[in-house]
């Protein structure tokens, strides 16, 4: 089951899910090693925009994710929606977009049967 208070990353505290599968591997594989594995999750559009979203943009998120590293609250910091959705920041190297689900609400979601998981 997922957990979104489990997780911590660049925007806080939250589960995280990414569009594209390379970076996620490649994020596992870097942290992990060999032993690494991704988890694949298809969240339906109706479902997902049933969600409070906060979309950022590049700016917003480096902004976030500095004041966030400042307050050194990356396993902590919660931004008060659902799910937000942001540029990848912590990188130049990677063009992805990132979805952290922080609350109950997208927790459930994704542990429900709207949204197959698979291990990839």
């Amino acid at each position: 089951m997922i957990d979104h208070t489990q997780g911590g990353g660049e925007l806080g505290q939250g589960f995280y899910l990414g569009d594209e599968l390379w970076v996620a591997k490649s994020w596992a594989h870097n942290r992990h090693g060999k032993d690494s594995a991704v988890l694949k999750v298809d969240v339906p559009d109706p479902k997902f925009n049933a969600l409070f979203l906060e979309l950022l943009s590049r700016t917003e998120a480096l902004a976030l994710r500095k004041e966030i590293k400042q307050m050194n609250t990356t396993r902590t910091y919660l931004h008060g929606f659902d799910v937000v959705w942001s540029p990848i920041v912590g990188t130049t190297r990677v063009d992805a977009d990132q979805y952290k689900y922080e609350s109950k609400n997208g927790e459930d979601l994704l542990n429900s049967s709207y949204c197959p998981r698979a291990l990839v």
